[in-house]
């Protein structure tokens, strides 16, 4: 037996003996559930299945509601609250070169918005519509909001522009101008996910694609920028780089 497997056989009885030794456990689902569960205990249960599961491979296949990348933390708005869930329901390798007729798969990737202190929450199929079905929850009237024009958009540089900001500010009613209140901005049909934090009020920035998905946007191109590769003078450069 090598040192490295003594170790590991080591490591597997002790974490054996704390499994043995946790109390029972009486919390959230250690699976999938559609039940209506508040943020911190579904992050607890998710957390007891990641010790239970800590030596072996399930630990990836648990189904459960994990916080999403794209909001990692609870988000008070005035009396609600925002989380955001995900749950991977498909089958390994986790992506299909295949349709999924002919595998065993659960679901798909799936995700739930949460307003706790309503004791609220909406299971959707996609990220946009778990951010829809909030907003519809928190912002009463959301989808009647000007849309922000594309040619206001920075290309420069990420967020709205300055331009864009002075638009909003000119054309969205005052109720609308509270802190995580969403903007809508016209995309591109490459760019349609809602973003969080980049309205002006550290909302969402909304794909125009919520409230007119048959809009069609032109990509807009950059004209301060030449598109013909050029080799930089060399003046331009650093000091030692053009030598």
């Amino acid at each position: 037996m090598t040192d490295e497997q003594l170790a590991f056989d080591i490591e597997g009885m002790l974490h054996e003996s704390a499994v043995e030794a946790a109390p029972g456990w009486s919390g959230a689902p250690l699976g999938f559930t559609a039940a209506y569960w508040p943020a911190a205990d579904l992050e607890a249960a998710h957390e007891h299945w990641q010790f239970l599961h800590k030596l072996d491979q399930s630990r990836t296949q648990s189904r459960m509601w994990h916080r999403a990348i794209a909001v990692p933390g609870r988000v008070a708005v005035g009396e609600h609250g925002f989380d955001l869930f995900t749950a991977d329901l498909r089958c390994e390798p986790w992506t299909h070169r295949e349709a999924h007729g002919g595998c065993q798969c659960v679901g798909d990737l799936t995700y739930q918005a949460i307003c706790e202190p309503h004791r609220w929450h909406l299971i959707a199929s996609d990220e946009n519509s778990a951010v829809e079905a909030w907003h519809d929850h928190a912002f009463t009237g959301w989808r009647d909001l000007p849309i922000v024009p594309a040619r206001l958009r920075s290309v420069d540089q990420p967020g709205l522009s300055k331009a864009a900001k002075n638009w909003i500010a000119e054309n969205c009613p005052p109720s609308m101008q509270v802190v995580g209140a969403p903007v809508i901005t016209e995309r591109s049909n490459g760019g349609t996910r809602h973003v969080p934090g980049r309205s002006p009020w550290a909302g969402y920035d909304i794909s125009h694609t919520a409230v007119e998905p048959d809009r069609r946007v032109s990509q807009r191109r950059s004209s301060a920028v030449s598109r013909v590769p050029t080799r930089p003078h060399t003046a331009s450069l650093g000091p030692g780089l053009g030598a």
